[in-house]
């Protein structure tokens, strides 16, 4: 299966590895590599040779730090409601797959990096990651159902103190209020998550989806009603004045550095 220049693509043994690849900016996310994203996951659901998706990074720094506020800072109204609707249709594709899914979180998982990692079945992580929902601090909400998504794995109340506050948590809170299923030690943690990949993968795919989709189906909901709200929000936000000065005080700071 070929890569993109932006994400890293192989697999092995029913376990299918899709590793984001853009370190210069912490693997920040653009439409090209949703649709790889995309891709990668239709053609493993249309075959056999993989049970298992292992989403992770190809640089310790960071998982991913959500959207490209390079991207973000062209779009219009228009552009931004495709956006939401392209990430949430992506998400959805891998939370509601045949396939189980782990995130391996080496490092940052902010802003709609947290939200793939929501996505996934199962989040393990080195013990020296951090996690975040910032969008608050450019006058946003968290896009591609964040909110939700968040508030499935750790309750509604926390996920609103999370997602209104913006405060970053290191690993060992994120586990304990459920975010991970494990924080692991940076020297063990490549081994931890391909043994944890392995051992799912030698499972009964057959009894594996039923459970997933038993387990998923404990929290029904109205995806398309909800991502459309979410787009329309994130969308109308666009042009506030406030986010747009955050977003364009980010960039300059940004330049500034390099």
């Amino acid at each position: 299966m070929p890569s993109n220049d932006r994400i890293r693509v192989k697999s092995a043994d029913g376990i299918g590895h899709v590793l984001l690849d853009k370190p210069a900016k912490l693997n920040a996310l653009d439409s090209e590599m949703l649709l790889e994203i995309e891709r990668c996951i239709g053609d493993w659901e249309s075959g056999d040779a993989v049970s298992v998706v292992v989403v992770g990074s190809t640089s310790d720094r960071a998982f991913c730090v959500g959207a490209d506020l390079e991207v973000l800072s062209r779009m219009n109204e228009t552009t931004m409601q495709e956006w939401e609707m392209l990430g949430n249709r992506v998400l959805d594709r891998i939370q509601h797959s045949p396939l189980l899914s782990i995130a391996a979180i080496p490092g940052h998982a902010l802003g709609g990096g947290l939200t793939l990692a929501a996505a996934c079945d199962f989040r393990l992580s080195s013990d020296k990651a951090t996690f975040a929902q910032p969008e608050i601090d450019l006058g946003w909400i968290p896009g591609w159902g964040g909110v939700a998504r968040l508030a499935r794995l750790v309750g509604a109340a926390r996920a609103k103190e999370l997602c209104i506050s913006g405060r970053r948590i290191g690993a060992a809170e994120a586990r304990s209020i459920g975010l991970l299923d494990d924080a692991i030690p940076p020297s063990e943690f490549e081994g931890r998550v391909s043994a944890f990949a392995r051992q799912l993968a030698a499972r009964s795919q057959a009894a594996v989806r039923a459970i997933k989709g038993l387990a998923d189906g404990l929290h029904p909901a109205n995806p398309p009603t909800a991502h459309r709200f979410d787009a329309l929000l994130n969308a109308s936000l666009l042009n506030d004045p406030r986010g747009q000065a955050a977003i364009a005080a980010f960039l300059s700071r940004k330049a500034a550095k390099s």
